[in-house]
């Protein structure tokens, strides 16, 4: 056991070498006062000296450190240290989720001493080191680098560092440790990984009048054949349906389309303390922000123009747009949820009312637990002809998988579930209990009745 000797404010590792020089000292001190031998003791002082001495030659020794990344190594400015450098590159500062990022470090010794060094980065807790190690022992020498490279995988989605180096430097005598930390800081960035989905079957019942992917049934621009009618001033000859013309005794004849419109639609994630309950990378929030990502890209990718609303200790909002912009900053506020408050729904749907247009699509990404405001909200916004689709992760699925439920409490808790979603299904609501092995395409066709 390695005993942590603090000097100044400065850790000084005991080797056991210097241990057992420790040892040895006080044993011929104690032994020398026994038999009353002044050599033993005078050996002993001398000893215990050496040792003190080359305990503060520690603290004050050439092991000072800086840190900077490999994209700056032309700068002249570190980080109050000197003569170790370190310098950190990510392949990557957004991952999606078991996506990989390749992570490489030089370590520079620029004194005129060779060093003896145990290097470890530091790595968040819930990544894993995929390929080469973040850890090494070796002997650097004077005005030498080094390079040591690794691969993390990103499992769950959040905001990440990796930092700061932790150093340990053996002294010339092989008695002690210095341990330094090189305070480098890398910050990367995992959002929730996304599923290809087919068909959402979901549009606005009161579209607007702009150029969007969905086809609704009434004349205008668009691609799919409406009607026939007759040719009217201003309407464009590559419209005219000259066989129709034809075959009505001359008048001419023009083709109309249905019109593809623009939907609003409004995703709602429930990241309420409860939605956390089950396993770190198989609970509700995991899967609510998974499909919020996923319906996010099909919608946006529709040309549709979609909002986020985010709720547990706060309200956080991504206002309505389009284009690949507002996905990339829906993926960053669904990366950054945290799971923790207890905001009620029907707060969240009074806040939103306003802002958002009748007939739009509401979809409610929640467990529907603890929150007795559910039948409220909702019978609130079908009262309204808003079409509420609530996709609802089960996190008594998670915990009965999880083997930390039992099967009666199970069944119980799954009765009342049941119950709740009947009520829901009562309102007008399209439901679906979104068990843990489902797809999310599977979902949602279950939840709209296909």
């Amino acid at each position: 056991m390695i005993e942590i000797l603090t000097i100044g404010g400065l850790l000084v590792a005991w080797s056991r070498k210097s241990a057992m020089f420790a040892s040895l000292a006080i044993a011929l001190y104690l032994l020398g006062l026994v038999l009353r031998n002044q050599q033993l003791v005078t050996v002993a002082v001398v000893l215990l000296s050496f040792l003190t001495w080359a305990a503060f030659r520690t603290t004050n020794a050439d092991v000072s450190s800086s840190g900077r990344r490999l994209e700056d190594e032309n700068a002249t400015g570190g980080i109050a240290l000197q003569n170790l450098v370190a310098l950190r590159k990510l392949s990557s500062a957004r991952v999606f989720e078991d996506g990989e990022i390749d992570v490489s470090i030089r370590i520079q010794n620029k004194s005129n001493l060779s060093k003896v060094l145990e290097v470890r980065d530091r790595v968040p807790e819930v990544m894993r080191i995929k390929k080469g190690a973040n850890y090494v022992l070796m002997e650097l020498g004077p005005q030498r680098e080094t390079e040591i490279a690794y691969t993390i995988e990103a499992p769950l989605r959040g905001f990440y560092t990796i930092g700061p180096v932790c150093i340990r430097i053996q002294d010339t005598f092989g008695l002690f440790h210095n341990e330094r930390e090189i305070h480098l800081y890398d910050d990367f960035l995992v959002f929730p990984k996304m599923e290809d989905i087919k068909d959402a079957l979901i549009k606005s019942r009161v579209p607007k009048i702009f150029t969007g992917a969905v086809n609704i049934r009434n004349p205008g621009e668009g691609s799919n054949f409406y009607n026939l009618r007759e040719y009217v001033p201003g309407d464009a000859m590559k419209k005219v349906n000259w066989k129709a013309t034809a075959r009505s005794g001359g008048k001419l004849m023009v083709n109309e389309f249905e019109r593809d419109a623009v939907s609003d639609i409004i995703l709602l994630v429930d990241s309420r303390s409860v939605s956390e309950t089950g396993p770190v990378s198989r609970n509700s929030l995991v899967y609510s922000t998974r499909a919020a990502a996923s319906l996010a890209q099909y919608f946006l990718s529709r040309r549709d123009s979609v909002g986020v609303v985010v709720y547990g200790d706060e309200i956080v909002s991504v206002d309505r747009d389009t284009g690949k912009k507002q996905l990339y900053v829906i993926l960053t506020k669904l990366a950054g949820a945290m799971a923790k408050g207890n905001t009620p729904l029907k707060v969240v749907t009074n806040r939103i009312l306003p802002h958002i247009n009748r007939g739009s699509p509401i979809i409610i990404l929640s467990p529907l637990e603890d929150d007795p405001t559910i039948i409220d909200a909702v019978r609130d916004l079908r009262s309204r002809n808003f079409d509420v689709t609530i996709l609802s992760p089960s996190s008594l699925e998670f915990e009965f998988d999880a083997r930390r439920l039992d099967r009666t409490g199970y069944e119980l808790l799954k009765t009342e579930r049941d119950i709740l979603m009947s009520e829901l299904r009562g309102l007008g609501a399209n439901v679906m209990d979104w068990e843990p092995d489902m797809l999310l395409n599977t979902a949602l066709s279950g939840a709209r009745g296909f």
